[in-house]
């Protein structure tokens, strides 16, 4: 096959005959990867860093993911942000994750979280309008978080109704347990 002058000087131009595969460079670690990094580090309770952010940050740069771990690691640096206060940075890492992934129920419980502390708590509630959606070992935070939602809206039978099914679904967790009691059952006569 022969190619026309024009057409052989532009690929050429592009860089074709010196690179014909486009081969990107591999990158190799020597211990776990960034997105393995900040998945592990996310997985502890409360833990958040600069250098966690900035592992989960460098995996989204400069790691090749598969779009579901390109959408985790989304998720757990909006979580890090979360965990250190920047709540803005927490909502566009969360938005980024469920539009990569809009079948990850689990990811509503973290943004619905930042929508809460950001006071838009209706939002926080849509948000969690499919608790079915989120993974059986998770509902309960779904719950809980509707809940709290509810609960600065000032509706405080949905409140009671959510942190009852969070801590029927997992007896013995505190933060359920604790909101429940500061509620009074009275009798409607």
């Amino acid at each position: 096959m022969t190619f026309p002058k024009s057409v052989l000087a532009g690929l050429l131009a592009l860089g074709f005959a010196n690179d014909p595969a486009f081969a990107a460079p591999v990158t190799y670690y020597d211990g776990p990867t960034p997105a393995e990094t900040c998945a592990a580090g996310v997985a502890k309770p409360g833990a958040a860093s600069q250098s966690l952010k900035q592992a989960c940050e460098d995996a989204l740069g400069k790691q090749a993911l598969s779009q579901s771990d390109r959408a985790a690691t989304l998720a757990n640096s909006g979580i890090v942000s979360l965990r250190l206060g920047d709540l803005d940075g927490a909502l566009l890492r969360l938005n980024e994750a469920a539009g990569l992934a809009p079948e990850a129920g689990d990811i509503a419980i973290s943004l619905a979280a930042v929508l809460i502390r950001l006071g838009r708590a209706e939002e926080a509630i849509n948000t969690l309008s499919d608790i079915n959606s989120v993974s059986p070992e998770n509902q309960h935070l779904a719950y809980y978080n509707r809940a709290l939602a509810y609960w600065s809206l000032e509706h405080a039978e949905e409140a009671y109704h959510d942190f009852y099914t969070s801590a029927a679904l997992k007896p013995g967790y505190a933060p359920a347990e604790e909101a429940l009691a500061q509620f009074q059952l009275v009798s409607a006569e």
